[in-house]
């Protein structure tokens, strides 16, 4: 707290806005995302102790990194969003090698938890698993109560049916919306459409978790099908029936109440 109250004194940055940058961070970027906590390294590289300039950090927040794994966060998360955690991974990156600058979480935010969760138990459990960061989570293509990350359809259409077959829905169906992309230099990948335009078009793809948001320009493109053999059932398999149940209750619970 020491090193954070110093960096937080040196600058005009609000405390709150680089705790709910941290919030952020933690929601979308690190542990289970990529990056490490507190800017460390992790399957992204390491923010902390760089000093990076604060236009560059804006720009790649929004814009991305082309052909990497760094989405652009652009209309996926608020602007508000995007200026704390710029603000809060700026500080990261002006810290030293001491222990990652740490502010508290506002109230019912953070890493999702079944503590943290206000409703039935087994909807608590579920919540924890959709949104858990040590794992390919739910989250990363789907968004629930004000979390996640909105790409994939949404969920109603699993809401409406019984816990058995919601459960036989998620193990057994085809991802709707998918598509094949094949590239002129022969890259083939998994992808759900983006926004177009005459000359580009933008593709989450899903070779990685969470999927990568890429640009490409038409002439780059050989062919766009749908993509029926890509299986929902090879991402879900690593859960459990009970962990299953556990999210279905969870997913209802923040749809209608009950």
């Amino acid at each position: 707290m020491i090193a954070i109250a110093f960096l937080l004194a040196q600058s005009a940055v609000e405390p709150s806005m680089v705790a709910r940058g941290q919030t952020v961070f933690a929601q979308n970027c690190s542990v289970g995302y990529c990056h490490g906590v507190g800017g460390a390294a992790g399957r992204g590289p390491r923010l902390r102790g760089r000093n990076l300039p604060k236009d560059y950090l804006d720009r790649v927040t929004h814009e991305g990194i082309p052909s990497s794994a760094m989405p652009a966060w652009k209309g996926r998360l608020s602007d508000a969003d995007i200026r704390a955690v710029v603000e809060y991974v700026s500080m990261l990156s002006a810290a030293t090698d001491a222990p990652p600058p740490m502010m508290p979480m506002p109230a019912g935010e953070g890493p999702a938890t079944a503590r943290s969760f206000n409703g039935p138990p087994e909807a608590g459990r579920g919540f924890a698993l959709f949104f858990d960061p040590t794992r390919d989570h739910c989250g990363v293509c789907h968004s629930m109560g004000g979390r996640g990350v909105a790409i994939a359809p949404d969920l109603a259409e699993t809401v409406s049916k019984s816990q058995a077959d919601a459960i036989a829905l998620i193990r057994s169906t085809g991802a709707r919306k998918v598509v094949r992309v094949k590239l002129n230099d022969g890259e083939s990948f998994a992808a759900l459409r983006g926004s177009e335009t005459k000359d580009t078009v933008k593709l989450y793809d899903l070779t990685s978790a969470p999927p990568v948001l890429r640009t490409l320009e038409r002439s780059e493109v050989e062919s766009i099908a749908d993509d029926p053999s890509w299986r929902h059932d090879d991402f879900v398999q690593a859960y459990t029936a009970a962990e299953l149940s556990d999210i279905v209750s969870y997913l209802r619970w923040a749809a209608v109440g009950k």
